[in-house]
């Protein structure tokens, strides 16, 4: 399983190794670059002042030379060396060679103006470095008016210790290669302890959803966060609670519901079991048994047919190929229903014909119809309209007038399975069953119901989507 932490962790620790080893790579080269060529600059500079204490005049070439000023070419403590050459032979050389055996520099051919950099080991034994110029001698002031005599090139050579050259470099080289050993791993365990941080969140509304229970009130409480990041998944996971605990509280309620109904017929088949057993033979008995048995049992068999209608075209398509009339599927169920006592008004000029599912458009106008018949005041008309738009969506309307009223809370509970007003209960044709069934093949053959209530009226509306309606004058 991938672990977004690792993950997080082992990739910004490699990339920002990677990075911080390139920066300290460059700037170690870059610093021993620099530290070798400021070496370098230094003893040119150094040959070069040596140079402009070379003179020529009318006796010949001159070295002003002075160890006071210069110690480092007299000393033994960390000495220094030069060699001129004219001709190809030793002019003057440094105090400090005469201190050991080898007391002479080595000579090379160069150009003139040229410098040429060597290593080299010292007369005293330590690494070092030389440095080569070949120049001409300067004139003195006094030579500068009259016929420039000609001066042949001179050879100077300088040469120093390396020893505190190559500590820096190495130092410089030992703190790189640490650096290169510690960098992983501080920046292993800063990210790895960042990451964990910035994780926190997520660990404690983990931990939150892990100690969420449907059956604990509390557990309903919105999660909140400060984390920006968070905010969508937390209004996510909020707004799921909610639909899960409202399907929770639904089934919770379907559960009582069905054991409600079915243990009211099932306690009254076995009262009068228990009653025909204790009066055998009991002339009325026999007469009213069988009769209240079957209407037990019709009823039975209804609300278990209703249940499976539900299970069953519950999350279900149908398949739209049937063309309807709406005008004579109205008709011909108004006809089926006994209306002595009901007026039924159809508001409908047109004939309308939509393509849908037959069997289930049956069941919707029908369980409509029963449900009007069933709680429509006395006396009152049932009224039926039909309606299309420009769009091609047909509306079917019916509205009667109520017995009793009905709260917003009503209105929103009506399309629940087995949801009566009447918490007693009371009524044996009754169920609760037919506005779910509407509802649910409503979703199936994907048109839209709604309710509402204006005064002491109430209006179903079902709206079918688009689709080809034929309608012609009446």
């Amino acid at each position: 399983m991938k672990s977004i932490r690792k993950t997080l962790t082992r990739r910004l620790s490699i990339v920002i190794s990677i990075l911080v080893i390139s920066v300290l790579l460059a700037a170690d080269i870059g610093v021993d670059n620099w530290v070798e060529n400021e070496f370098n600059h230094a003893m040119r500079a150094k040959i070069g002042l040596l140079q402009t204490l070379v003179r020529q005049d009318t006796d010949g070439i001159n070295f002003h030379f002075s160890g006071e000023y210069l110690p480092e070419f007299k000393g033994v403590d960390s000495p220094e060396y030069f060699q001129l050459w004219h001709n190809n032979k030793a002019f003057k050389k440094s105090a400090t060679l005469s201190l050991y055996k080898d007391n002479k520099l080595p000579l090379i051919t160069i150009n003139l103006n040229e410098f040429v950099i060597n290593d080299m080991t010292l007369p005293d034994g330590r690494s070092g470095r030389i440095v080569y110029s070949k120049f001409i001698p300067q004139m003195e002031e006094e030579l500068a008016g009259e016929s420039k005599p000609t001066a042949s090139p001179m050879v100077i050579a300088y040469a120093t210790s390396v020893e505190l050259l190559n500590f820096t470099l190495w130092f410089i080289d030992v703190a790189f290669i640490l650096a290169l050993i510690l960098v992983p791993l501080v920046v292993r365990f800063v990210v790895k302890n960042t990451v964990s941080y910035s994780l926190t969140p997520i660990d404690n509304l983990n931990e939150k959803i892990r100690e969420m229970r449907f059956s604990d009130p509390l557990s309903r409480t919105v999660f909140e966060n400060d984390v920006e990041e968070l905010s969508p998944i937390t209004d996510s996971i909020n707004h799921f609670i909610e639909d899960n605990y409202s399907l929770y509280v639904r089934e919770k309620r379907l559960t009582s519901d069905i054991a409600h109904e079915l243990k009211t017929p099932v306690t009254e088949l076995i009262n009068m079991t228990e009653v025909a057993l204790k009066f055998p033979g009991e002339d009325r008995l026999e007469r009213d048994f069988k009769p209240t048995v079957l209407q037990i049992a019709n009823r039975m068999k209804s609300i278990i047919s209703g249940l499976m209608l539900l299970q069953k075209y519950s999350h279900q398509r149908l398949h739209l190929a049937d063309d309807i009339n709406l005008n004579v599927l109205i008709d011909n169920i108004t006809q089926q229903k006994d209306f002595k006592s009901l007026c039924i008004d159809i508001e409908s000029t047109r004939t309308t014909i939509i393509k849908s599912n037959r069997m289930a458009i049956e069941s919707i106008v029908n369980n409509l119809f029963d449900n009007a018949i069933e709680h429509s005041k006395n006396e009152t008309p049932i009224k039926v309209a039909l309606t299309s738009d420009k769009q091609g969506k047909v509306k079917f309307t019916i509205s009667n007038t109520m017995k009793v009223p009905l709260t917003e809370h009503d209105l929103s509970q009506m399309f629940d399975p087995l949801w009566q007003k009447d918490n007693a209960r009371s009524s044996e044709n009754n169920f609760g069953l037919g506005l779910c069934i509407v509802k649910t093949l409503c979703d199936a053959v994907n048109a839209q119901i709604s309710v509402s209530v204006e005064e002491m009226k109430i209006f179903f509306s079902v709206t079918f989507p688009e689709n080809p309606v034929t309608a012609t004058a009446r």
